[in-house]
Protein backbone atom coordinates (compact mmCIF):
# COMPACT_ATOMS: atom_id res chain seq x y z
CA UNK A 1 0.00 0.00 0.00
CA UNK A 2 1.31 3.12 -0.84
CA UNK A 3 1.03 6.33 1.46
CA UNK A 4 1.30 9.68 1.62
CA UNK A 5 4.17 11.51 2.82
CA UNK A 6 2.56 12.69 6.36
CA UNK A 7 1.42 8.97 6.82
CA UNK A 8 4.48 7.19 6.20
CA UNK A 9 6.26 10.40 8.40
CA UNK A 10 3.88 9.25 11.10
CA UNK A 11 4.25 5.29 10.59
CA UNK A 12 8.24 6.34 10.54
CA UNK A 13 7.33 8.30 14.42
CA UNK A 14 5.47 5.18 15.71
CA UNK A 15 8.27 2.35 14.51
CA UNK A 16 11.89 4.05 13.77
CA UNK A 17 12.48 4.57 17.86
CA UNK A 18 16.16 5.98 17.21
CA UNK A 19 14.38 8.57 14.18
CA UNK A 20 11.67 9.46 17.27
CA UNK A 21 14.59 9.51 20.17
CA UNK A 22 16.86 11.98 17.33
CA UNK A 23 12.97 14.22 17.25
CA UNK A 24 12.74 14.57 20.89
CA UNK A 25 16.23 15.20 21.65
CA UNK A 26 16.66 17.94 18.55
CA UNK A 27 13.34 18.81 16.81
CA UNK A 28 14.48 21.62 15.26
CA UNK A 29 17.63 20.07 13.96
CA UNK A 30 15.80 16.84 12.47
CA UNK A 31 12.79 18.92 10.98
CA UNK A 32 15.33 21.51 8.96
CA UNK A 33 17.35 18.05 8.43
CA UNK A 34 14.76 16.26 6.85
CA UNK A 35 12.97 18.74 4.79
CA UNK A 36 16.21 20.46 3.62
CA UNK A 37 14.84 23.94 4.61
CA UNK A 38 16.98 26.02 6.79
CA UNK A 39 14.81 29.11 7.87
CA UNK A 40 16.75 32.04 8.92
CA UNK A 41 14.66 33.03 11.51
CA UNK A 42 15.95 32.19 15.54
CA UNK A 43 13.31 30.20 16.96
CA UNK A 44 12.59 27.33 18.64
CA UNK A 45 10.80 23.45 18.35
CA UNK A 46 10.02 21.81 21.23
CA UNK A 47 8.26 17.99 20.83
CA UNK A 48 6.26 16.35 23.34
CA UNK A 49 5.60 12.80 23.58
CA UNK A 50 1.65 11.68 23.64
CA UNK A 51 1.36 9.10 26.18
CA UNK A 52 -2.27 7.62 26.64
CA UNK A 53 -2.36 8.33 30.05
CA UNK A 54 -1.19 11.56 30.29
CA UNK A 55 -3.38 15.21 29.45
CA UNK A 56 -0.69 17.65 27.95
CA UNK A 57 -1.70 21.08 28.86
CA UNK A 58 -0.22 23.93 26.68
CA UNK A 59 0.04 27.31 28.40
CA UNK A 60 0.02 30.63 26.06
CA UNK A 61 3.10 33.05 26.61
CA UNK A 62 3.09 35.36 29.45
CA UNK A 63 1.94 38.94 27.94
CA UNK A 64 5.01 41.14 27.24
CA UNK A 65 5.39 43.90 29.75
CA UNK A 66 2.94 47.24 29.12
CA UNK A 67 0.99 45.12 26.38
CA UNK A 68 -2.89 44.35 26.55
CA UNK A 69 -4.11 41.57 28.31
CA UNK A 70 -7.02 41.78 26.49
CA UNK A 71 -5.47 41.78 23.13
CA UNK A 72 -3.26 39.05 23.94
CA UNK A 73 -6.40 37.16 25.37
CA UNK A 74 -7.76 37.24 21.86
CA UNK A 75 -4.43 36.21 20.03
CA UNK A 76 -3.73 33.50 22.15
CA UNK A 77 -7.39 32.12 21.60
CA UNK A 78 -6.49 31.96 18.28
CA UNK A 79 -4.13 29.54 17.68
CA UNK A 80 -3.33 27.62 14.42
CA UNK A 81 -3.55 24.44 15.82
CA UNK A 82 -2.15 22.13 12.21
CA UNK A 83 -3.12 18.14 13.81
CA UNK A 84 -2.19 15.78 11.39
CA UNK A 85 -5.16 13.25 12.29
CA UNK A 86 -8.65 14.11 14.41
CA UNK A 87 -7.21 10.76 16.60
CA UNK A 88 -4.59 13.81 18.10
CA UNK A 89 -1.41 11.50 16.82
CA UNK A 90 1.08 14.18 16.26
CA UNK A 91 0.64 17.69 15.05
CA UNK A 92 1.97 21.19 15.50
CA UNK A 93 0.73 24.53 17.65
CA UNK A 94 1.83 27.13 15.97
CA UNK A 95 2.32 30.34 18.39
CA UNK A 96 1.99 33.12 16.11
CA UNK A 97 1.61 34.21 12.28
CA UNK A 98 5.45 34.62 11.53
CA UNK A 99 5.98 31.34 12.86
CA UNK A 100 3.09 29.83 10.55
CA UNK A 101 5.13 30.71 7.33
CA UNK A 102 8.47 29.17 8.89
CA UNK A 103 6.35 25.37 9.34
CA UNK A 104 4.93 25.97 5.61
CA UNK A 105 8.32 26.57 4.14
CA UNK A 106 9.22 23.58 6.45
CA UNK A 107 6.76 20.97 5.74
CA UNK A 108 6.11 22.57 1.94
CA UNK A 109 10.06 21.25 1.45
CA UNK A 110 10.02 18.67 3.39
CA UNK A 111 6.80 17.11 1.44
CA UNK A 112 8.10 17.88 -1.80
CA UNK A 113 11.71 15.81 -0.93
CA UNK A 114 9.41 13.26 0.43
CA UNK A 115 7.49 13.16 -3.06
CA UNK A 116 10.90 12.73 -4.97
CA UNK A 117 11.88 9.67 -2.54
CA UNK A 118 8.28 8.04 -2.30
Amino acid sequence: MKHDAGTRHTLRLVNDNSYRERLVADPKAVLCEESGHRPHEDFAVEAVEQRQDTVVILLPAEPEHGEDFEERLAEVSQRVYDVLFSSGVGGFLIPDDRLKWVLRDIRSAWAAKAGTEG
